[in-house]
């Protein structure tokens, strides 16, 4: 899934790249503020603004809204992704702690077979002695 995900943005990304070549002699005019904005700020507030408009090439205005886009999905989902790593390191670490304590209450089992062997023997050797 990871996989998937990297490669429809390297996917993404070619467009993008492409689309940006198709118009490399474009431009794009934004408005920041209207000309009535502007014009309310400076009476009411009494602010002037150096920028009401920015005129800016559109191959690099798609790579930029690009990129703000890959950069917002990445923090929106960044929450979600280390709260799964910290799920999975917690049930690893359960797994762990059973695999112990199976092996801890086998050892335990085979300590008392072990122990059992030696109380028959030595009960053939005493009933032996005593015949």
């Amino acid at each position: 899934m990871k996989n998937l995900m990297v490669l429809t943005s390297y996917v993404c990304w070619i467009v993008i790249i492409l689309l940006a070549a198709m118009n490399l002699t474009g431009m794009t005019h934004l408005d920041v503020v209207s000309a009535q904005g502007a014009a309310f700020l400076a009476d009411k507030l009494h602010l002037t603004l150096p920028v009401t408009a920015i005129d800016i090439k559109t191959p690099v205005l798609y790579v930029v809204l690009f990129a703000l886009g890959e950069i917002a999905g990445i923090c929106y989902l960044m929450p979600l992704y280390k709260s799964m790593q910290d799920k999975t390191k917690a049930y690893r670490r359960e797994l762990e702690k059973g695999s112990i304590s199976n092996s801890t209450s086998s050892s335990k089992i085979e300590v008392l077979e072990n122990k059992i062997r030696v109380l028959e023997k030595a009960l053939d050797d005493a009933l032996k002695g005593q015949k």
